[in-house]
């Protein structure tokens, strides 16, 4: 068992009360585009983030989804998004995560991801098993045709919305259903615990998957990017 993401995970878990505050979650600016959204919860739960979580690795930094992003070069690097599918939370629809990653040396190396709404903390460590409330988790073993795929439309940038329209027709006409949950971290980790078995989408961010990888590749999944000239 991982005692790092024991930590991480008792960390998130404190770092989510702050999601609970009617004060911070009213308080709503709109960033790049009329889809694209933060609130001051979002601000309060990486700024806790970013105060606890150095102290578990030494000479760590951080990349969170809120504020400048710029180029870091430690060794261990914590990818974050203080909540995974702000549109979800401001409209209490009640499917919203945070999500903690640690890339090491440049690869994912461990993740937490966790669900307020059912307490659930999906957490794993490379080449230490993925769980799911203390839990073994394993990805879904369902063949092609009866699988589930989740995903998105390229919602910021929506000049790619008819390609991502052309992958999810192709594989939904070949296999069960299609879900479009809006957030991200969530859809993968259920992936990680076998409820889906399918996740495309174009033009993730690192903070919407840095956690989920390890966890996926941990529960016996494959979880890749492809990088396009001109994305």
């Amino acid at each position: 068992m991982s005692e790092l993401t024991v930590q991480i995970a008792a960390i998130v878990r404190e770092a989510s009360k702050l999601m609970t505050d009617k004060s911070l979650k009213d308080r709503i600016e709109q960033k790049g585009n009329n889809s694209n959204y933060v609130t001051e919860a979002d601000k309060a739960v990486q700024n806790f983030l970013a105060e606890r979580l150095p102290d578990l690795v030494p000479e760590s930094e951080m990349l969170g989804e809120e504020g400048e992003h710029r180029q870091l070069h430690a060794e261990n690097i914590w990818v974050v998004d203080p909540i995974d599918g702000t549109s979800n939370f401001i409209r209490d629809i009640g499917f919203s995560g945070i999500s903690v990653g640690l890339v090491r040396n440049g690869e994912p190396y461990a993740g937490v991801i966790y669900n307020p709404y059912r307490d659930e903390v999906y957490r794993a460590e490379t080449g230490k098993g993925a769980f799911l409330n203390e839990q073994p988790i394993r990805v879904s073993d369902r063949d092609f045709s009866h699988s589930h795929l989740c995903s998105a439309m390229c919602l910021y940038d929506k000049r790619y919305a008819e390609a991502c329209f052309n992958v999810i027709r192709r594989v939904y006409l070949q296999s069960d259903d299609l879900r479009r949950m809006g957030t991200a971290c969530l859809e993968l980790a259920m992936l990680a615990a076998g409820r889906v078995e399918l996740y495309f989408e174009m033009r993730l961010f690192p903070w919407d998957a840095a956690a989920a990888f390890p966890i996926i590749r941990e529960a016996g999944g494959i979880a890749e990017c492809l990088y396009y000239e001109g994305f």
